[in-house]
């Protein structure tokens, strides 16, 4: 009963604001002169609860999700027809991983010990573990047509694992606009790392953080 309210909630009775925070506000401020943008999201969870591009979509968007999980994508290729949806998991170069299963899907990843430890301590519980052969970036996204290379915006959120699948694309072949990461600890090394590309820090909103290409 209660995955069926949560289920009309996320899906007929909210409109917006489907961000954990206020990303999307930021986003939607950022991008209110473009109806038809490209995103990439990496990590997506769901088309809806805690999304950066649910509303961009429903803006007119459309573009890339990928998650490791494919229980979750099962929803966008119901609720997100006009994107192309992938079962992957990213990192910098292929390796095998173990890829944990959470009974709250958000917390989904590549964790340390310490880390699954410490979710199972505040309630949650790991439904399963996988060992994944990871791919890079930019090997899944030039299979699709990307107009001029450009994309919109960059969504990362991975829990943890954001700098590795950050540095598997080629951000010199690839004119990514805003780049939303969860930084965590590595919030210096990713701005040092994004700064060699011309990217520049904009704003922070709880463990996510915004960089703008110079250039726009």
């Amino acid at each position: 009963m209660l995955r069926l309210v949560k289920f009309i909630y996320w899906f007929f009775l909210k409109k917006s604001n489907f961000s954990q925070n206020s990303e999307e506000q930021v986003l939607r401020d950022f991008f209110s002169d473009i109806n038809n943008g490209f995103y990439i999201d990496v990590g997506c969870h769901h088309p809806r609860r805690f999304s950066n591009t649910a509303l961009l979509y429903k803006n007119g968007w459309n573009g890339i999700n990928i998650d490791a999980s494919a229980k979750s994508l099962k929803l966008f290729n119901v609720f997100r027809k006009r994107d192309e949806n992938i079962c992957a998991l990213i990192s910098e170069k292929p390796e095998k991983l173990n890829y944990y299963y959470f009974d709250d899907s958000a917390l989904n990843g590549v964790l340390s010990f310490s880390k699954v430890n410490s979710l199972k301590n505040l309630g949650y519980k790991v439904i399963n573990e996988q060992y994944i052969v990871t791919q890079r970036l930019d090997n899944i996204i030039t299979n699709f047509e990307i107009k001029n290379n450009r994309i919109d915006l960059l969504d990362i959120d991975v829990e943890g694992y954001d700098f590795q699948v950050l540095k598997s694309i080629d951000l010199s072949l690839f004119d990514v606009r805003v780049i939303l990461i969860e930084t965590g600890n590595n919030e210096n090394e990713i701005a040092k790392y994004l700064l060699k590309y011309n990217y520049s820090f904009y704003k922070k909103i709880d463990r996510n953080s915004f960089f703008l290409k110079d250039s726009i």
